[in-house]
């Protein structure tokens, strides 16, 4: 049998006993045959009667069409001839008696049914999260999963930033037996730029309109010592209670590099004045650094000042698309940590009239953290294009 990449880096992560064992990436990476011939490997060689594995999608014409024809080459045989294969319950059972199933997500027998010893979500990012989790919580051990992260996802969302998770990224050059037809076919496609980030590069597919398309995931916010002279350190928080999450982000902006970094401290719905007190001193902030709040809150900005923060009224939100514009010419560092932040940045867009035009207005939804950074940021730049327009003029 032959083995691309995609399946050694795949078999090298099973060897480290993950929960999770996730293959994202490209077009025709390989990824669904790799995890196939794994899991033929594992359950030939380890399962006996009663192991069951599953692997899923979300309809039987794609399994049939996918991962059983994949199956099928692995195999080396044609499945309706092989005993060992069961048409109608599209079932093969192994020598040592460990049994490999095939079903598709819109079964709820089979979704709700027995439990299994692994599970294979092919193309996972079309099931829903409801779906993986009747299935996973009667799979007893290794969850695989393939996709093209043609979008955010609950995958990013509720499964990456779980622990036991290895996550393996790939693209067509990791498959070394695609003719040079396919290859050729494949990077005919370049021009189409969010075609080639998804299927070509097997990068998270971008919106159309995303207000901040690109930023880089980072360890931490640079210390203070590692600072650059100019460099402005602030605070933005966004009030929010019942239904609306508080959420607090730490700001450096350096104008001269033309640069922004982010970190977030706090989301929460909920938050009484005192409790986000409490929260930013724990997070240790200083009298000294600023604090831009939501200026149509001036009571609660009153009673944090109160509480010994240095706190500052935000700009006016009337003109949060002449502030965000002014933003969109800075480069954006994002620490790995801020998780409500990184998945808000990834879907924050303008909004569209009803023919699809894009409006200079961005979607009011999901976008606490983005106001927050927006609170802490535009002020700097504010500061030093005026101070600059001012030299320009004497």
């Amino acid at each position: 049998m032959a083995f691309t990449t995609v399946f050694f880096k795949t078999q090298q992560a099973a060897l480290r006993h993950p929960r999770y064992l996730v293959n994202v990436g490209g077009t025709r990476s390989g990824k669904t045959f790799a995890m196939l011939q794994l899991l033929d490997i594992l359950v030939e060689s380890n399962d006996v009667p009663g192991d069951i594995t599953s692997v899923v999608s979300e309809s039987l014409p794609h399994l049939r069409k996918g991962a059983i024809r994949d199956f099928e080459r692995i195999r080396g045989t044609v499945l309706k001839d092989d005993p060992r294969w069961n048409q109608s319950e599209l079932t093969y059972t192994y020598p040592r008696g460990g049994k490999l199933e095939f079903f598709s997500a819109d079964q709820p027998d089979k979704v709700q049914g027995p439990a299994r010893k692994r599970l294979f979500l092919n193309e996972a990012i079309h099931l829903r999260y409801d779906t993986f989790r009747q299935l996973a919580v009667r799979t007893s051990g290794l969850i695989l999963m393939d996709y093209n992260p043609e979008r955010l996802s609950w995958i990013d969302e509720k499964l990456l930033t779980r622990k036991r998770v290895e996550v393996i990224h790939s693209t067509y050059l990791d498959n070394e037996f695609l003719t040079e037809e396919q290859v050729a076919e494949i990077e005919a496609n370049r021009e189409d730029e969010n075609w080639w980030r998804v299927y070509g590069k097997g990068l998270l597919g971008q919106l159309e309109g995303l207000i901040f398309p690109e930023f880089t995931l980072v360890d931490d916010l640079p210390a203070p010592a590692d600072r650059p002279d100019g460099m402005i350190e602030s605070y933005g928080l966004d009030y929010g209670f019942t239904n609306d999450t508080s959420a607090l982000v730490h700001s450096l902006t350096d104008n001269r590099k033309r640069e922004v970094w982010w970190d977030e401290v706090f989301y929460r719905i909920g938050m009484l004045n005192a409790d986000m007190a409490a929260a930013m001193k724990q997070e240790g902030i200083p009298r000294s650094v600023r604090v831009w709040a939501d200026s149509a809150e001036p009571k609660t900005n009153e009673e944090l000042k109160r509480y010994g923060f240095n706190m500052w009224g935000a700009f006016k939100s009337t003109k949060k698309a002449e502030q965000l514009q002014a933003m969109r010419g800075y480069r954006y560092f994002v620490t790995k940590r801020s998780l409500n932040l990184i998945r808000e940045i990834r879907g924050y867009t303008w909004q569209k009239d009803k023919d699809g035009k894009l409006l200079n207005e961005p979607i009011a939804f999901n976008d606490h953290c983005m106001d927050a950074g927006r609170y802490a940021v535009y002020p700097n730049i504010k500061v030093h294009r005026e101070s600059h327009s001012t030299l320009s003029r004497t």
